[in-house]
Order: structure tokens, then sequence, then C-alpha cells
């Protein structure tokens, strides 16, 4: 990274830590600055964008915050379907050269993002700034366990080094050294490379972070870290509770997309995420579209500020989360009380009822299991499928299906499959709970 992208960082992670502080309506003011250039751009340079917003961008340029509601939801079809049309013909100065992201396709058919480098500056400045939430050491060793399939990582559970990880004018963060590791890496040979090297810091999905340290229980090695920073999923008690107590560290959330960068970090109060709202307009609907009050669980709908190569105004993200009334630690950033999981994962019933909870965690025990996977298969056919502690001995399943009945629908049809090992998708994730029938 050249110096004048070093230079706009830091004065952007220098904002950020006098922003979290701004009263609403000064942060309303900076959000609405950002969204008129946004909006303005896409206007004129994006086709998909060019009718679509008359009812808050009038032809003289001004705008109606009024009805910001009106502007239609993007969806993930639009993404797949008119992905031509949502491309910049060019954008603004200073924005970055052009590249491309891929979601993970964990919602059903992976998308191309485009992207522009202005994104990934502000990206990596946000979660900083979260990285000093949490008193993070930038000098310490870091390892990201990467997508599978990426070929330069394939089998190598040492990984590659990435240079520093940290603010690169922070001098500890110079003393520091990321390592990317490969998807395909089998788990006990990651397990062992972190036991003999001592990792800092590992980050890759919740769900892997406790596969990790359960395996590292199974071969008896000493794998420790400081903290796993979790990303992709949402991060449960049990996947919170082994990584403590095997790896002896924490997990720390983080609520990112490919297509909306770095959306929320948690605060070291544990009150919540607090949402970047210098880089994103964060709304929570509900079904008709109107914003739910805090502690109602609703759609989560981004517009990032600088996504400017393919903006995605009012974007539905795919995820139910709530939102807070505040925070005690003095910022005034919004807070999102709880990221609830996928849209996907909601179950539903014949009768119109839908469901989106988790399955007790007594049912574990029951089970005397480490991983499930939720699946529903048909319209009142369920398979729960697990990982026993044995696969020699058995638990009581009969419990299992009363409390899954009791917690979701009374007349559910169970399958229970016992499996040695629960599947990743091809970006490296482990999903608890996922509706196969919508895909």
């Amino acid at each position: 990274m050249d110096n004048a992208a070093i230079d706009l960082q830091h004065q952007f992670y220098d904002m950020l830590m006098q922003s979290q502080y701004w009263s609403a309506e000064r942060m309303r003011d900076y959000q609405r600055g950002q969204l008129a250039q946004l909006l303005r751009h896409a206007k004129k340079n994006v086709p998909f964008y060019e009718n679509r917003l008359d009812a808050v961008l009038k032809p003289n340029g001004d705008i109606d915050w009024d009805r910001w509601g009106e502007i239609p939801i993007v969806k993930r079809t639009d993404m797949l379907q008119h992905r031509e049309a949502m491309q910049a013909r060019e954008l603004p100065p200073g924005h970055g050269a052009v590249g491309f992201a891929e979601s993970s396709g964990s919602t059903g058919k992976a998308i191309t993002i485009s992207t522009n480098a202005l994104v990934v500056l502000a990206a990596y400045v946000n979660y900083w700034r979260s990285g000093a939430w949490q008193g993070l050491d930038w000098s310490r060793r870091h390892y990201t366990r990467r997508h599978k399939n990426v070929p330069t990582l394939a089998n190598q559970p040492t990984g590659t080094s990435v240079g520093i990880w940290g603010p690169p004018w922070d001098s500890d963060a110079r003393r520091g050294e990321g390592r990317d590791v490969g998807g395909d890496s089998p788990p006990e040979d990651v397990v062992r490379f972190l036991a003999e090297n001592e990792p800092g810091y590992l980050s890759t999905g919740p769900k892997t972070i406790q596969i990790l340290a359960l395996e590292s229980e199974r071969l008896g090695q000493t794998a420790s870290i400081i903290a796993g920073l979790a990303h992709g999923e949402r991060v449960g008690s049990p996947e919170r509770g082994d990584v403590r107590r095997i790896l002896g560290g924490p997990i720390f959330d983080r609520y990112s997309s490919k297509e909306s960068a770095q959306i929320a970090h948690p605060c070291e109060l544990n009150a919540g995420l607090h949402v970047n709202a210098e880089s994103v307009l964060v709304e929570i609907l509900d079904e008709d579209g109107r914003p739910c009050p805090a502690g109602v669980p609703g759609r989560v709908i981004v517009t990032p500020f600088v996504s400017t190569a393919q903006p995605l105004i009012r974007y539905e993200q795919g995820d139910i989360a709530v939102l807070g009334d505040g925070c005690s630690c003095g910022r005034s950033l919004p807070v999102l009380t709880e990221i609830i999981g996928r849209q996907s994962a909601v179950f539903s019933h014949p009768d119109g009822r839908r469901v989106h909870r988790f399955y007790p965690n007594e049912a574990r025990s029951l089970l005397d299991c480490t991983m499930w996977q939720i699946a529903q298969i048909g319209p009142l056919e369920f398979e729960i499928r697990y990982v026993p502690r044995d696969m020699a001995a058995y638990g009581d399943e009969n419990a299992a299906a009363d409390m899954f009945r009791a917690a979701y629908f009374e007349d559910a049809q169970l399958v229970f499959r016992r499996i040695e090992r629960l599947r990743a998708t091809p970006a490296d994730k482990y999903l608890e709970y996922v509706n196969e029938m919508s895909r």
C-alpha cells in the first residue's frame, strides 16, 4: 500500500475515533451527505437506478428524505438478473480501481459483486477501530482461514504470510504478522500447527473455530489463542463456551459481508454490535417495509456509502437482526443487540406460521453431540444431522424430538442422522439451520 493510501486511512481512523461520539443529529447529517453523493452518482452512472430513485431524488438534484422508504429494496435476485445494469459507467474521483468479490452462496447461488478500492480502505479502518475497542495486540501473529478452493493456499496448514494485519502507522502493528491458511487444510493439520506456533488470533467462522477447538481437545493438543475473531455466521453460546474452555480465549463477533463490507462490530461491554454508521446505513424493517422498533426482530437492509462500482441502495442483506436502544459505553453509534440469523433458515408450517428460533442447547446433552445441522426438507419434514461425541453410544433421540416439537411445530416429522463430520459450504461455513425447501 502506498503512503497516500496509508495517510488517507489514518485520517479516516482519526475521524472514526471522534465520530463514534457524535450526536444523533450530527451523524444523521453526515450520513445524508454521503447518501446524497451516492444517489446522484447512481442516477447519473448506473442504468439500474435511472428511474428507481425518482421518489426521492428530484430532477434538480434536491432530495426528499421523507420519501426514503419509497426506494425499492434491492433483492439478491436483482444482483443475479441485472448484474450488467448495476455496473457504474464511471466512478467518482478517488474511489479507486474496480475489483470483484464473490459472496459465499450460503443462501443460494453465489453472486459476483463489483467493488472499488475505497470500499476496501474503509473496511480495514472500521476493523481497526473495533480492534481498539477490544484491545487487540497488533504485534501478535494473526491467522485467517480463507475459503476453500484457493489454489495458492491448498493444503497449507502453515499458511502464507501477508504482512502486517494492524494499522500500518502503529509501531506495535509493524511487529505483527498476518498469515492466510487455506480452508482445504484438514482440521487436524491446522490444530497441530496452531499448537506448535502459538498464534495470537484466529479469524474464521465461529463454527470453524469451535471445530478446531474440539479437534484440539480430541487430539490432546495444547493449542491456545488470545481470541477468535469470528465472521460470516452467528456466534452462539456453545461456540463461545467450547473455544473459551479449550483454547483459552473469547470469540469476538464481526458482522460483515462481501456485498456490504464491515457492517457492525462488538462493543467491549458485550452490549451488542455497534453499526459502522459512518460507512453504511442499516435499516431494520418488518415484512411490510416499516421500521422495527427496538427489541423487535426485522430484516437487515443496508446501503454502503462508498460502494460506487456497483451501488447497493437499500439492499436486503438476507439476515434477521434486532435493533437496540443504545449502549452505556458512551458511543452514539446504533446498536444491534442480536444477529438472529439468515432469512433462509426460517422454518415454515403449511398453515402459514414462520419460526426462526434456536433448538434448545439442552438437546445437545440429550443427543451427546458436538455439532448439528437442523434442516427443513419438506412441508412438515425435518432432518437433524448431528455428530455424536462417541459413535458407539446413543443419546435420547425421543426426548430430543419432543424438545424440537415444543420449540417449533407440534406436528413436525423428524429424522435423526448420526454423522461423523458436518460438511462445510464452499466458503468454509458450517450452517446449523437451513431451509432446504427454499433452495
